[in-house]
């Protein structure tokens, strides 16, 4: 499914509102899911009304990112602020960025090389 940018903001504020109902390894009860979509119902504009499945898989996807940047802060020597990201500056670290971000596992930090995370303050509030 398609997520506008209001969406995924409705969605990381209906979790983080209610993140009591947080489950295990990062994840709520279908329920919550349920609810979450329901609360997103709205905003729909076109395609497909998400549901909690659609929910569930881009709660994933937040969640990947949310794990690749706090891996990426626990690193030594490594730059982030949620205001610029990783603040690459000149072509020695943009080079050095560019191979970084082209492993797979560090795919999803390509966003941030100069640019934070809207939602990062809500999600490490719903992670213990």
């Amino acid at each position: 499914a398609k997520w506008t940018n209001e969406e995924v903001t409705a969605l990381v504020d209906y979790l983080h509102t209610n993140h009591a109902e947080w489950a295990d390894a990062g994840n709520f009860q279908q329920v919550t899911y349920a609810k979450a979509a329901e609360s997103i119902c709205k905003l729909h504009r076109s395609g497909k009304i998400k549901d909690s499945k659609n929910v569930l898989i881009k709660w994933g996807s937040l969640k990947h990112t949310y794990n690749a940047i706090m891996t990426y802060c626990s690193r030594s020597g490594k730059h982030w602020d949620n205001e610029n990201g990783v603040n690459i500056c000149g072509a020695a670290d943009a080079e050095k960025w560019a191979k970084f971000v082209s492993v797979k596992q560090n795919t999803a930090m390509k966003p941030f090389c100069n640019k934070g995370w809207q939602y990062l303050p809500m999600m490490e509030d719903i992670f213990p």
